[in-house]
C-alpha cells in the first residue's frame, strides 16, 4: 500500500486509475481512516491524517497499491466513528424506522452499473402532469398488490399505473437516507460546536424532513438492501424504468444548514449518478440562486417554493408554493369572493418559471378527507391534537368523517371530481397526491409525518366511489394532453391577438362577454379557443383542431345557474364532453346560447367551429340569375 496527501477537492471516496482518494472536511487535528474487508466487523487497515494531509479543513489522502472496491470504510475522531458526509452507500440501516446497532459503513466504490441506452425525457413543464409520492407509502400497504413493498422495485410494479393514468413524472418525498429515528448523533454536531435538533425521541420520521447522508439511497428503500452492500442498482433500475416509458423521476432533497458549496454537489451527484430528471429544492436563498446559474442543472428541473429569474433558454425551475392551493379550496367549497382570485390562478403561467398547481400535497388533508372533514384528527401523532395545520379550507359535505348517506357520499364524490378539474384545467403543471384518485384516506390526519402505518400508506382502493374516480382521473388528464390550449407554454393573454375574432381565452357570466366578478358570484364560464394552440406549435403531433373551442361552466354555488354561451349553433355545434355531476347535470339552452349548470358542478363543453359558405361563388351564381356577366 502506497499512502500519499490526496486531492482535497475531490471529497468522498473516489477511484482513480493510479489508486484511491478520501476528503473528508473536519475540524479535528487528526483523523484515522479505516478500511474494512467485505463482512469484516474489524478494520483491516487504520490510516492515521495528521496536519501533513490537511488543506484548510480538509483531510485528503491518495492510496495505490492495494484493491479496496469492494472495501468498506468509516473514519474515527477523538474516539469517535464517522459517517463521510459524502458516502455513496450506508450498512446498517437496511429495515426502516429500527436501529439494529450495526456498524454504519460505505462502500469505497459503487459496482459498474450499465444504464443501456437511458435518455431523459425532457418534458417541458406545460406537457407534464406530477404525482407525488413516499417510495415507501406508495406500495407498503397490503392493498397495493405488489411483491417487492415500499421500495423502489415496488415502484416499477406501479409503472404500468402511473403510465395507464397519464401521469409524466413522480415526484419522491426524500429518497437519501435520511434519519427516521436518530441513529445518526453524527448529524446533529458537525464539527463546528452547532448542533441541529434530531428526530423526536420515540417517533419515526416517515416523510424524511430532516437531516441526512444526501449521497446514499435510503437503504430500507431497496429491497437488496439486505443482501448487497452495494444496492444502488435497484434505484437506478427504477430511474431507468421509468425513462423507457418516457416519464420522468423527480426528488425532494431537504436542506438545513449545509454549505452551498456541498448542495452544488449533492444536486449535480444525483443528476449524473442517477440521471435524475428534477429536484424539489429545500435550501437557503444562496443555495438556490447558485442552483439556479449552475450550468450543469440548465435542463434539470429545479422546483423551490418561489423563482424571480432571468428568463433562459430552457425553462427549467418552477414555483411549488400553496397560492393556487389556497384559492382553489376556498372557491371549491363555495366560499364569498374567490371568482377573481380563482380566475387569476387558473390562467397564471409566468415566463421566467413553471408554477406547480395541487390542491392537495403530503402535508395536509388528502383529497378524500378534504371533502369528508372539518377538522384535523391528529391524534395519533401522539401530540394530543396540537400539530399540523388548523386552518385547512375543507368542507365535509354535512358529516364530520365516514357517512353511509348516499346523498352525502355523491356530494362528497362530485367535490372530489370538480378537485381535480380545478387543477387539471388550468394552465400551469398539473400535481396530484398518491392515492387521491383512488380516494385514500388517512382519515383526518393531515400531519401524519411520524405514523408508518396503513394510515399514512396509500390504499389502493379499486371498488366503487374509488372505481369511478380512477376512471374520471384518468379520462381528464387524457382531455388535458388532447387540448394544447390547456397546457400552454407562456400565459394566455386574454385578447384577440390573432385578429381571428376570438381572444385566446375569455370570461362569461349570465351574459356573453361579461365578468361576473361580484363577491357573492360563484360561477362563471372561460372559453378557450384552439387557434391559438394550433398557431403556437404547427408541427407537433396531438394538437385538437384549431377551429375547437373549449367552454368551462363552473358552478361552486349551491343553487343553480345558467351561463351565457358567446358562440351560438348558428356558428358552433356545442357537445358536453366532461362533467363532475350526473347526467343532465349540464344541459344546453334550447336557443342554443346558454348551459344549465346544477349546483357544485363543472362542465367543460368542446365546440367546432362550423365552416362558412363561400361568399365568393354565392355572389356569383346570384349575378348570373340576374344576368349580369
Amino acid at each position: 500500500m502506497n499512502i500519499k496527501k490526496g486531492n482535497p477537492l475531490q471529497k468522498g471516496s473516489t477511484k482513480q486509475k493510479d489508486g484511491y482518494n478520501f476528503a473528508i472536511a473536519s475540524a479535528a487535528e487528526i483523523i484515522d481512516l479505516l478500511l474494512y474487508a467485505p463482512k469484516a466487523d474489524e478494520p483491516e487497515y487504520r490510516i492515521e491524517l495528521t496536519e501533513a494531509y490537511k488543506t484548510g479543513d480538509v483531510f485528503s489522502v491518495h492510496i495505490s497499491g492495494i484493491y479496496l472496491d469492494r472495501y468498506l470504510y468509516c473514519y474515527e475522531a477523538d474516539g469517535k466513528k464517522i459517517i463521510d458526509p459524502y458516502a455513496k452507500t450506508i450498512t446498517g440501516c437496511e429495515v426502516f424506522g429500527k436501529d439494529e446497532n450495526k456498524q454504519h459503513l460505505s462502500r469505497v466504490c459503487l459496482s459498474k452499473y450499465d444504464w443501456e441506452d437511458d435518455t431523459a425525457p425532457e418534458i417541458p413543464y406545460h406537457d407534464s402532469v406530477f404525482y407525488k409520492c413516499s417510495v415507501r407509502g406508495l406500495t407498503a400497504s397490503k392493498t397495493s398488490k405488489v411483491r417487492h413493498k415500499g421500495t423502489f422495485s415496488g415502484v416499477v410494479e406501479k409503472l404500468p399505473y402511473l403510465k395507464e393514468l397519464g401521469i409524466t413524472a413522480v415526484l419522491f418525498m426524500p429518497l437519501y437516507e435520511f434519519d427516521e429515528i436518530g441513529k445518526f448523533p453524527q448529524l446533529y454536531d458537525n464539527g463546528y460546536g452547532k448542533y441541529a435538533s434530531g428526530p423526536i425521541a420515540g417517533r419515526i420520521n416517515y416523510w424524511g424532513y430532516t437531516k441526512g447522508f444526501y449521497f446514499a439511497p435510503k437503504a430500507s428503500f431497496a429491497w437488496t438492501g439486505r443482501k448487497k452492500a452495494d444496492y444502488t442498482a435497484e434505484m437506478k433500475d427504477m430511474v431507468k424504468a421509468f425513462h423507457k416509458e418516457g416519464m420522468e423521476v423527480l426528488m425532494e432533497m431537504h436542506f438545513q444548514d449545509e454549505p452551498v458549496d456541498f448542495i452544488l454537489d449533492c444536486l449535480h451527484y444525483w443528476v449524473t449518478e442517477y440521471h435524475i430528471d428534477g429536484i424539489h429544492l429545500f435550501a437557503g436563498e444562496a443555495a438556490l440562486n447558485a442552483a439556479a446559474r449552475d450550468a450543469l442543472l440548465a435542463k434539470t428541473k429545479l422546483i423551490t417554493v418561489f423563482w424571480n429569474g432571468e428568463k433562459k433558454h430552457y425553462k427549467n425551475m418552477a414555483n411549488y408554493n400553496a397560492g393556487f392551493m389556497n384559492v382553489a379550496r376556498k372557491f371549491l367549497k363555495g366560499d364569498e369572493n374567490q371568482l377573481g382570485d380563482f380566475v387569476n390562478v387558473s390562467r397564471y403561467n409566468p415566463v421566467q418559471s413553471a408554477n406547480i398547481n395541487y390542491i392537495t400535497s403530503h402535508d395536509g388533508f388528502t383529497l378524500f378527507d378534504l371533502v369528508s372533514y372539518d377538522r384535523k384528527h391528529n391524534e395519533a401523532n401522539g401530540e394530543g391534537n396540537a400539530d399540523g395545520e388548523n386552518f385547512n379550507n375543507s368542507w365535509n359535505c354535512g358529516t364530520e368523517g365516514p357517512s353511509k348517506k348516499k346523498k352525502i357520499q355523491h356530494l362528497r364524490l362530485r367535490q372530489m371530481k370538480n378537485a381535480l378539474m380545478l387543477v387539471l384545467l388550468s394552465q400551469g403543471t398539473p400535481l396530484l397526491l398518491a392515492g387521491d384518485e383512488c380516494c385514500n384516506s388517512q382519515a383526518g390526519n393531515n400531519n401524519p409525518y411520524c405514523v408508518d402505518s396503513e394510515l399514512s400508506w396509500v390504499s389502493w382502493n379499486s371498488r366503487g366511489m374509488a372505481a369511478e374516480m380512477t376512471a374520471f382521473a384518468k379520462e381528464l388528464i387524457a382531455f388535458r394532453k388532447q387540448y394544447k390550449i390547456l397546457h400552454m407554454p407562456k400565459q394566455l393573454l386574454s385578447y384577440d391577438s390573432l385578429s381571428c375574432g376570438y381572444p385566446d381565452i375569455s370570461c362569461h357570466g349570465s351574459s356573453a362577454w361579461y365578468n361576473t366578478m361580484e363577491s357573492y358570484n360563484r360561477h362563471i364560464g372561460m372559453m378557450y379557443y384552439g387557434r391559438y394552440a394550433y398557431i403556437e406549435d404547427l408541427c407537433q403531433q396531438g394538437n385538437a383542431d384549431a377551429d375547437t373551442f373549449l367552454y368551462i361552466a363552473y358552478n361552486m354555488h349551491w343553487e343553480e345557474h345558467e351561463l351565457a354561451l358567446p358562440i351560438g349553433y348558428n356558428e358552433c355545434d356545442w357537445q358536453v364532453a366532461l362533467c363532475s355531476g350526473d347526467k343532465g347535470s349540464a344541459v344546453l339552452g334550447k336557443d342554443g346560447k346558454t348551459v344549465h349548470v346544477k349546483p357544485r358542478c363543472i362542465a367543460v363543453l368542446t365546440g367546432l367551429r362550423k365552416k362558412k359558405e363561400n361568399n365568393k361563388k354565392t355572389n356569383r351564381k346570384t349575378g348570373e340569375e340576374n344576368g349580369h356577366s
